[in-house]
């Protein structure tokens, strides 16, 4: 007997599901909106893309994109930003839904390795560029980016602390897949909001046509956002992604 494929969600219900999500960012986006640095939009979608894949996943971001400009102020530079990230956003995790968990929970060493590698590497530059003052920027700027760097290098040492944790209580067989799901799609997730910010500072400033300083000073402002950002998008995946993503499994059923 033919073994059947998992079940097709009807057009009309992914319509229904594409409408809702989409409700739900521009929602959570406008409530948020008032408090700097915190947003919903990302764990909202990075969920629904990891579930309902990558074709539902850039239909919903660009909806969201556009519809978007009916609520804030039409800006081209911001709509140019939204249709290149979001979209991109939603492809990634709709492909790392794709991944069996078995497997993370034979999470090889070579991939064991590479994040090793990655994390160590992110630490070391931002301590390096902590200790060796080698951003030069105004006084007025000078404060953020440190508090910056030194907030991203502990959060990659804590990660890669954890991640060689679960890696050998894995190995012994305790079965902790799971968590190195959640602390490989944080990781990422944080990668991606930092990518936010400095596609934004490559696509206003050339928009605007900014003088070489003014596109710095953009630079050095954003990270007023980008810290708070990316500490929200830790925060959020890594304690609600699982019970989200849960839930849509179940209403995809």
């Amino acid at each position: 007997m033919r073994e059947l494929g998992p079940k097709k969600i009807p057009p009309a219900k992914e319509a229904a599901y594409i409408a809702v999500t989409c409700a739900l960012l521009l929602g959570g986006q406008y409530v948020f909106s008032f408090v700097t640095g915190v947003e919903i939009v990302t764990l909202v979608l990075i969920c629904f893309s990891y579930v309902f894949g990558i074709r539902n996943g850039v239909l919903c971001a660009v909806a969201f994109s556009l519809l978007r400009c009916f609520i804030y102020p039409f800006s081209p530079s911001a709509l140019a930003l939204y249709l290149i990230y979001y979209p991109a956003l939603a492809a990634v995790f709709g492909g790392l839904g794709k991944i069996k968990q078995n497997v993370y929970d034979g999470c090889p060493a070579g991939f064991a390795v590479a994040v090793n590698f990655i994390l160590l590497a992110a630490a070391s530059l931002c301590a390096v560029c902590f200790a060796l003052d080698l951003i030069k920027i105004s006084k007025l700027y000078k404060l953020t980016v440190n508090v910056f760097l030194i907030v991203l290098c502990i959060i990659c040492i804590v990660g890669d602390i954890a991640f060689n944790a679960l890696f050998f209580l894995n190995r012994r067989g305790r079965r902790c897949g799971g968590y190195l799901k959640i602390i490989m799609l944080t990781g990422v997730a944080c990668l991606c909001t930092v990518c936010f910010t400095l596609l934004d500072d490559v696509i206003t400033p050339l928009f605007y046509g900014f003088s070489k300083l003014s596109a710095l000073a953009y630079f050095y402002a954003s990270f007023t956002a980008m810290l708070p950002q990316t500490v929200c998008t830790a925060v959020t995946v890594g304690t609600l992604f699982m019970p989200l993503t849960s839930v849509l499994n179940r209403m995809k059923k």
